[in-house]
């Protein structure tokens, strides 16, 4: 009788610990309609993981100041593109999803 208890606790962290992972990709039509404008990097990293940075351009035009990075996340054939322009979404695109 012990061994099956073993055996079910076993089974129980097992399917547990799927539960709390989650199965799956994020890289997902869900995940691309939670991304709104507005949203900062860490952000959009909080639903989607780390990225991979395309584009990184810093400095100043004139008299403003700012920032603009494209990020992509990508799983296979599957993939969400994001610009943010001073730390905030303002562009998103995506690819067999």
């Amino acid at each position: 009788m012990g061994k099956y208890r073993v055996l079910a606790g076993v089974l129980l962290l097992a399917v547990t610990g799927a539960a709390l992972t989650g199965c799956g990709s994020k890289v997902s039509k869900d995940n691309y309609d939670k991304i709104k404008d507005g949203m900062t990097l860490k952000e959009v990293e909080g639903l989607l993981g780390r990225g991979e940075v395309q584009t990184d351009l810093g400095g100043s035009i004139g008299s403003v100041t700012g920032s603009a990075k494209v990020v992509r996340w990508s799983d296979g054939d599957k993939s969400i593109t994001v610009t943010f322009v001073n730390d905030k979404a303002t562009v998103k695109t995506s690819s067999g999803l």
